[in-house]
């Protein structure tokens, strides 16, 4: 089986070496704190864990990068750089231009960099795409994941964690909104011909909800996101022939048919699972790019042109530097 090393030892990581189960190794972990480090280890019978990470990459054959979205970048490349092969935590870098660099550097050598944006790797996801020719003619998509985050609390009583940061990359369309943006990318269209969008920001400059448009020749589609409301609005999809509603984009347990003239269909009907049981297709699919020895390019372009939205999105509040 492959060997992974994960970066970082939070909740997300967590699932992700419990997804691992039976199709890969989780045999070392780093963290620049050798009892986090340590405890993680011991909390999932990990054989080695160190504050190098050089020596953690040099032990296995791939890295899962699970660190705050601004150490994402230096730390695939350096994996990259050692001939491991990476997979990175939503989204894969704080600029469309690290995106860049990161996949530049894998094709170069022949290795894989795929982004884990789990709602992509699913059965639901799957029935979602399968039952697109029903609809006719696509028109228009309404994309929604709404969220109120358990940090958010904290952060209004005036303690700012990691996941409220702005310093971090982090962003609530980086962390939830690609769950609604990659499928409407996917399924209309890598290439919109005009984006719109506005956000929400806290005062501390953190980016938490928004909404934007991508337009189309013939479609369109909304893309919503929130970590500070509690949504309960379904999402949906529309063709000239009907149309499908998904309870939840980022984690769907049901999606329904409509035709124009007909009752509805249910077409996915699956008990909620949890976060960590919705990673194992996306662990799947890196290992089979592993296997073919390069990575999807579908995905790449995916992973690329929402970096792109997201910045553009992000732009209106703070100007990147160019560095970046």
């Amino acid at each position: 089986m492959l060997r992974f090393g994960v970066i970082g030892t939070n909740f997300i990581s967590d699932w992700f070496v419990g997804a691992c189960a039976g199709r890969a190794d989780v045999t070392a972990v780093y963290s620049r704190n050798p009892d986090t480090a340590k405890a993680f280890a011991s909390r999932h019978g990990i054989e080695k864990a160190t504050t190098k990470l050089d020596e953690m990459i040099a032990a296995v054959d791939a890295v899962y990068v699970a660190s705050p979205i601004r150490a994402h970048h230096q730390q695939a490349l350096t994996a990259l750089r050692a001939g491991r092969h990476v997979l990175v935590e939503k989204t894969m870098a704080g600029s469309a231009k690290q995106v860049g660099e990161i996949q530049a550097a894998a094709m170069a050598s022949g290795l894989v960099a795929m982004e884990a944006v789990r709602n992509l790797h699913t059965p639901a996801y799957q029935a979602i795409k399968d039952a697109l020719p029903r609809l006719g003619t696509l028109r228009q998509a309404d994309l929604v994941k709404e969220q109120y985050s358990s940090r958010y609390d904290a952060f209004k009583a005036g303690e700012v964690l990691n996941a409220f940061d702005p310093a971090l990359d982090n962003s609530a369309i980086a962390d939830i909104g690609v769950y609604p943006l990659q499928p409407a990318l996917d399924l209309f269209g890598v290439g919109p011909i005009a984006t719109h969008g506005s956000s929400v920001l806290l005062d501390n400059g953190f980016e938490a909800a928004g909404s934007l448009v991508l337009g189309y020749p013939d479609r369109v589609a909304t893309v919503s996101w929130s970590k500070i409301t509690a949504g309960v609005t379904p999402s949906v999809i529309l063709g000239e022939d009907g149309a499908l509603t998904i309870d939840d984009i980022a984690e769907t347990s049901r999606v329904t048919f409509t035709p124009r003239s007909g009752d509805a269909e249910v077409l996915f009907d699956r008990a909620p699972v949890s976060p960590g049981e919705t990673m194992a297709g996306e662990i799947e699919s890196f290992l089979a790019q592993v296997d073919a020895g390069a990575s999807d390019q579908h995905l790449a372009a995916l992973t690329l042109a929402s970096r792109r939205i997201m910045d553009a999105q992000l732009a209106q509040y703070h100007p990147m530097p160019d560095e970046r």
